[in-house]
């Protein structure tokens, strides 16, 4: 079945305020180690600064190698990095990505929290404090949207004074932690994106009656929406190879702020089931797209926006795939060399990729 898609607009001026999960992945390749600016927040920051944004993300990174590797990587994205922190008494999260191969002979991810020489825990996310949170929510400063991926005090305090302030407030959990807090979440946000596999056990979830929009991702399923009341299905497109699908949701986060966040939460509200649909679609799109270079960002590092839109343009297309001209050949051994356990001295190189272009 041939589905339309539109192409990625372009935004002038639209800003963004995030809060959670800012990381450095460290993705294991062909034997090697590269790192990257990852975690949800982070991903969904960067891949918003791309399409034009001005983000700013709100984290605590520590004042090590790790932290000022995060923030140098975000500035040269164009992100503004004034609301991360820099603290002696913390270190800066780390994630490590490995690939797989299920039974079905698929290409999959999978992600670990240990070094994998010592087995020692790597550094963990640490909530924003109320401190930060409180001096933003009193300020003259509003952003258009709002997007958090972990709930604390702190983050519902943004949430809350975003959506008093008219901002698009979108919220995308990957864990319940506390239940009353999670509810307070809940209630603050315009749209609730999970995923199935981490929340779709969760029965209440479906049911929460105050966001807007909800949306479950189900991988090659697709995902489900709910808009007006009323559940929808949209179906995923294919993918002759998936060279890694890590940074899928986030594009397709990241894609629905772009298209319905630029003017706060007043156009979203007035938003029909068709323009939300073919939002969802597109992002979906983008993501598939992306699943086929490495890396949570590989598109981005790897097409011009001009070069995505020609995809997207054609990939809605009955048999009709974008050729695999494009797929990054491989990171350049010449980036930094970064310590990142401290307990064996473990390192990785920073991710400065070479790119094969089409022309």
């Amino acid at each position: 079945m041939t589905r339309g898609l539109s192409a990625l607009s372009n935004v002038k001026r639209a800003s963004c305020w995030g809060a959670g999960f800012v990381a450095m992945d460290i993705v294991e390749l062909d034997g090697e180690r590269f790192a990257g600016v990852g975690g949800s927040c982070g991903n969904v920051m960067a891949i918003l600064a791309w399409l034009g944004w001005e983000v700013s993300p709100i984290a605590r990174l520590g004042a090590d190698v790790t932290g000022g590797f995060i923030r140098e990587e975000l500035r040269s994205l164009g992100v503004d990095t004034g609301y991360l922190t820099e603290e002696e008494h913390i270190r800066s999260p780390i994630v490590l990505q490995r690939f797989a191969t299920t039974r079905h002979g698929r290409r999959t991810h999978r992600f670990s929290l240990t070094c994998p020489r010592c087995g020692r825990w790597l550094p963990r996310h640490r909530t924003i404090t109320l401190t930060q949170s409180e001096s933003l929510a009193n300020s003259d400063e509003t952003p258009d949207v709002f997007y958090f991926d972990r709930v604390s005090p702190a983050a519902l305090v943004l949430a809350q004074a975003a959506r008093t302030k008219g901002a698009l407030v979108v919220f995308e959990p990957s864990s319940v932690d506390d239940e009353s807090k999670f509810q307070r979440a809940i209630d603050s946000c315009h749209v609730l994106k999970y995923a199935a596999d981490r929340l779709g056990h969760v029965p209440d979830l479906p049911l929460a009656a105050l966001p807007e929009l909800i949306v479950e991702t189900q991988g090659e399923s697709g995902l489900r929406y709910r808009w007006a009341g009323q559940w929808s299905q949209s179906d995923a497109f294919a993918v002759e190879e998936v060279v890694d699908a890590a940074g899928s949701g986030d594009w397709c986060t990241a894609v629905l702020i772009h298209e319905m966040g630029r003017t706060g939460a007043k156009s979203f509200l007035c938003s029909t089931r068709g323009e939300v649909a073919g939002v969802l679609e597109l992002g979906q799109a983008t993501a598939a797209i992306n699943c086929g270079f490495c890396s949570a960002r590989g598109a981005m590092q790897a097409l011009t926006l001009h070069e995505l839109n020609e995809r997207l343009s054609t990939l809605g297309q009955d048999d009709c795939w974008p050729d695999r001209a494009g797929i990054q050949e491989g990171p350049d051994l010449s980036g930094p060399l970064l310590h990142y356990c401290e307990q064996c001295d473990e390192h990785v190189r920073g991710e400065t990729w070479a790119l094969s272009k089409s022309a």
